[in-house]
C-alpha cells in the first residue's frame, strides 16, 4: 500500500498545479493613474515589467469583460470624463494629486458635494457619475500605492510633505469617503511598499532611451504583484455570483 501511494505521489508531482480562475460574469472598469494606465501600454516601460496590476487580477478573477480607463498622469478629476457603463469599478488615485498639489479637502467637501475642486470633492463627483452610469455599481476605492522621487516630481521620501501636503492624507481621504459609502477598501498605502522597499518593487534604474530612470513611483513585477494580491482581496468582497 505504501508503494502505491508513493507511485501515485510522484506521479501527481510531473504535473504542473494550475490554479483555478473564478469566472466572474460582468464588466470591470479600471480608473486610475499612469500605474493602471501602463497595463495596456507594457512597452513604455522598455522591459521594466511583464504586466500590470489588472492582468494579474485577471489571472484569478476572470471578469467576462474588462475595460482600462485610467490618464496617464491624470489626477482624480481626470476619471470624470473616462467613467463608462459597468459593473464592477476601481479607483486607483491620489498620487498625481499630490504631485499636483490638489488641496485634500474634508468629508464635509464630499458629503457636502462643494464642487470646490478639492480631493474629496472630486470623489463626490466620480461616484454619484458612477451610480449614475450603474445604480447597482460595484466600487472598490484603492488608496494611492506609496512613491517619491521621479525627477523632481514627488519629494524624496514617500512620508515627506508638498507644498504642505502629506500623501498619507489622500489614503485617509479615501479611506474616509469608503466608510462613508460602506464600500470596500484596496489600502495599496498600506501594503504595497515603503520608504524602504519602494526601489526594489518599482521602476527605479529602468533603462529608458534617456538614460536610467529615478522611478520610485510605477511599479515593477514585484510591485504590481503586491497591487494585484491586495486588490483580489477586495474585489471578492463586492464580486456577486
Amino acid at each position: 500500500m505504501k508503494k502505491l501511494l508513493i507511485i501515485a505521489a510522484v506521479a501527481l508531482s510531473a504535473f504542473p498545479i494550475f490554479s483555478q480562475v473564478r469566472e466572474v460574469k460582468g464588466h470591470w472598469c479600471a480608473l486610475g493613474t499612469s500605474i493602471t494606465w501602463y497595463n495596456e501600454n507594457v512597452n513604455a516601460s522598455n522591459g521594466g515589467f511583464t504586466k500590470g496590476y489588472q492582468s494579474r487580477v485577471m489571472e484569478k478573477l476572470g471578469f467576462t469583460q474588462y475595460s482600462n480607463k485610467a490618464v496617464n498622469g491624470g489626477a482624480l478629476k481626470t476619471a470624470l470624463a473616462n467613467v463608462i457603463p459597468a459593473d464592477y469599478y476601481t479607483i486607483e488615485h491620489g498620487i498625481n494629486d499630490w504631485g499636483q498639489s490638489i488641496p485634500v479637502g474634508t468629508i464635509d467637501d464630499y458629503i457636502n458635494n462643494t464642487n470646490n475642486g478639492t480631493f474629496a470633492a472630486e470623489y463626490r463627483k466620480l461616484i454619484d457619475a458612477i451610480y449614475k452610469a450603474n445604480p447597482k455599481a460595484k466600487i472598490v476605492i484603492c488608496t494611492p500605492r506609496r512613491g517619491f522621487g521621479f525627477s523632481g516630481y514627488l519629494p524624496d521620501h514617500c512620508y515627506d510633505p508638498k507644498n504642505g501636503i502629506y500623501l498619507s492624507e489622500y489614503a485617509d481621504m479615501a479611506r474616509q469617503i469608503a466608510d462613508y459609502e460602506s464600500i470596500p477598501v484596496a489600502d495599496f498605502y498600506k501594503y504595497c511598499g515603503g520608504q524602504r522597499t519602494l526601489l526594489n518593487e518599482s521602476l527605479n534604474n529602468a533603462r529608458q532611451s534617456n538614460g536610467y530612470t529615478n522611478d520610485a513611483v510605477h511599479p515593477n513585477d514585484l510591485g504590481y504583484q503586491r497591487m494585484a494580491n491586495v486588490l483580489i482581496d477586495a474585489l471578492e468582497n463586492v464580486i456577486v455570483d
